[in-house]
């Protein structure tokens, strides 16, 4: 198994133990446009090849710009809060 599957496996094993969500927003973050079952998300992201668009569709959301981000947490504010501490770990780097 390659390393980022191993990545990949372990965070989705988190997330599950966390019994986090998909939270669909606004490239800009101001508005979330709603919330997919990890399952689900998982399952849709994967049939779509990555689009957040597309996968919010199939899940039932409508009216999703093509820019829309997809964030992972508990709550909306959570997984805003857990993509702002990564951008700026990111940034440190």
């Amino acid at each position: 198994m390659y390393r980022s599957q191993q990545t990949q496996n372990k965070q989705r094993a988190l997330r599950q133990r966390r019994s986090e969500r998909a939270f669909i927003f606004t490239s800009d973050l101001s508005r979330c446009l709603g919330a997919v079952d990890r399952e689900d998300w998982e399952d849709a992201i994967d049939d779509n090849g990555g689009s957040v668009a597309s996968a919010a569709a199939d899940c039932g959301l409508s009216a999703v710009p093509r820019d829309a981000k997809a964030l992972w947490g508990v709550s909306s504010e959570a997984a805003v809060g857990a993509y702002r501490a990564w951008l700026k770990r990111k940034a440190k780097r």
